[in-house]
């Protein structure tokens, strides 16, 4: 499982991205990563057969906001 804090590197770029979010839904690691050299370029992620994939299901990403949101609000 891919945790808060690390730092990823992808390959195909060399772009190192922070993650700054990281939980489980439906049984699936799932990650929210911010670029180091570039705040503004953000993604959901998870790993599929060893690789970081992007997640642009917007019903999978409104669920992960909610989740994000309610474990936020409860620290």
């Amino acid at each position: 499982m891919i945790e808060q804090g690390e730092i990823l590197v992808l390959e195909n770029n060399n772009k190192k991205f922070s993650v700054v979010y990281s939980t489980m839904l439906d049984s699936t690691n799932y990650v929210y990563l911010i670029d180091q050299d570039d705040y503004t370029n953000t993604m959901f992620g998870t790993i599929v057969n060893g690789e970081l994939v992007e997640v642009t299901d917007s019903n999978i990403i409104e669920q992960l906001l909610k989740k994000f949101a309610q474990e936020n609000s409860n620290k």
